[in-house]
């Protein structure tokens, strides 16, 4: 019979991390044997020290007796080894294979049943931490699903998937962003969870890896007392920081992330680690329905477009694609759940199909606003985009968005800013004109994300409205 320090040596491997690895090494130190975990079909999961193939090649018929259920166990004897082949659980589970030269007496046949025991626990433990975790990423990924939904505008697609998951989606939210250490994040997600009361949304960010998204509801926009966000602020220590949008219908949920995104910008590189958004009109609200048109005109042949082969995308696929791009560049492969390689074919197919250069960030700012203004419109007497940026609301719009520049206190802030997109919005370019560090430019537009209240060194970025407004004040300037 095996000894209590065998039987306490084998519960300690056991229950170590990798506990099969651990018992299995544990009997080839203690039998000087070949020990194999294999699968219903015979193959090795786990060899040590090594794969015995010509043992395992000679046992193969009774391993094919106890895989099949005519046997719980069965021992094969060759000219130098005598191997003994064990169910370690129901079929169709494991099969520990054990083989030592010469015999397996006694003693070596209890410690090989005890073992069994053992990793058959073990084994049931790890399955199930693999089904829990199986359900835990299904969950993450439909959750993700539901946030993408709302990114495009699906509300009713959204709503259905999120009809299986709990709880509802509230018909008014506010997007808060958590940012916080990657090994911190499932606790954050509990701890919003809980200040939240379990009714709000909590999605683990597909394109950041640090950010939490939250949609909380909101019952009553016009009360002054959040409870929600005084539960949320209490969750803040030193390297959490929180964005805040605006409350916002869930149709608007891409808005309010937005928000959400650039308020923590500010919080991230500022005082106060958690930061409301500093309301302003956006460039699309402010040009409204006149816009449309000239939004469809100017993508009307990436909407429109059929691929020669129906494998390939179509207009459909390309413009969330370009959209995505737009706002993450290559995070954008992350939300879409697609190769960086398939991320990158589609938006050089949607250049093509535009016929613009998406390498110019002029570019890449007008399209930025045509896909915001993108809904369903008729194409006639679609104003250009030079008259649009010239009525005086959009004007006011440009000037109130400068305005933190504009000062003479900031003069050298614009000027980084302008050499910064001049160079299509790369640093090191910037930098070059500029003479100056890679470092002193960053810090320079870090500088400007706190006077503006917005992102620009990541997406969602204000950049392309940067564009714009400077378009905008230097023609009526």
């Amino acid at each position: 019979m095996p000894t209590e320090n065998d039987l306490r040596s084998m519960q300690r491997e056991a229950v170590r991390p990798e506990g099969l690895r651990h018992l299995l090494r544990w009997l080839v130190r203690r039998l000087d044997a070949f020990v194999v975990l294999l699968d219903h079909a015979g193959t090795p999961l786990l060899a040590f020290p090594r794969t015995p193939t010509a043992l395992l090649d000679a046992a193969a018929d009774g391993i094919a007796r106890v895989a099949d259920g005519r046997s719980h166990s069965a021992k094969v004897d060759t000219a130098e080894h005598m191997s003994h082949a064990l169910l370690i659980d129901e079929r169709p589970g494991p099969i520990l294979f054990v083989a030592r030269q010469g015999t397996l007496d006694p003693l070596a046949g209890s410690l090989v049943a005890d073992a069994a025991r053992l990793l058959q626990l073990r084994w049931r433990l790890e399955r199930a931490e693999e089904r829990r975790r199986e359900v835990e990423l299904a969950e993450t990924l439909a959750r993700e699903a539901v946030l993408h939904l709302l990114m495009v505008g699906d509300l009713g697609a959204a709503r259905r998937v999120a009809g299986a998951l709990r709880p509802d989606l509230a018909d008014l939210v506010r997007v808060y962003v958590v940012e916080c250490a990657l090994d911190a994040r499932a606790e954050m997600a509990a701890r919003c969870d809980e200040a939240c009361l379990g009714r709000a949304w909590v999605v683990h960010c597909p394109v950041y890896t640090r950010h939490l998204i939250v949609l909380a509801p909101v019952d009553d926009p016009d009360a002054v007392d959040d409870s929600i966000e005084l539960a949320l602020r209490a969750t803040v220590r030193g390297d959490i920081r929180v964005g805040a949008g605006d409350v916002v219908p869930l149709g608007d949920v891409a808005a309010g992330y937005e928000q959400a995104f650039h308020a923590l910008a500010v919080a991230r590189n500022g005082p106060e680690p958690f930061v409301r958004f500093r309301g302003r009109a956006e460039l699309a609200t402010v040009i409204g329905p006149a816009g449309r048109a000239w939004a469809r005109r100017t993508l009307a042949p990436l909407v429109g477009f059929i691929p020669e082969r129906p494998q390939d995308p179509d207009g459909r696929e390309l413009t969330a694609t370009l959209r995505a791009w737009l706002d993450f560049h290559g995070g954008a492969a992350r939300q879409m759940k697609i190769h960086r390689n398939t991320l990158a074919a589609r938006v050089r197919r949607a250049a093509a199909v535009l016929g613009r250069d998406l390498d110019r960030i002029e570019t890449r700012a007008e399209l930025h606003l045509a896909l915001r203004l993108l809904v369903p419109a008729d194409l006639s007497g679609a104003a250009g985009l030079t008259e649009l940026l010239a009525a005086p609301a959009v004007r006011r719009w440009a000037e109130e968005l400068l305005a933190p520049l504009l000062s003479d206190d900031a003069r050298g802030l614009l000027t980084t800013v302008r050499a910064w997109l001049a160079a299509d919005a790369r640093p090191e370019a910037a930098a070059g004109a500029l003479g100056v560090s890679v470092t002193a430019t960053r810090k320079r537009l870090v500088r400007v994300e706190q006077l503006l209240g917005r992102s620009l060194l990541s997406g969602p970025s204000a950049r392309y409205d940067l564009v714009l407004a400077l378009r905008i004040h230097d023609r009526a300037h």
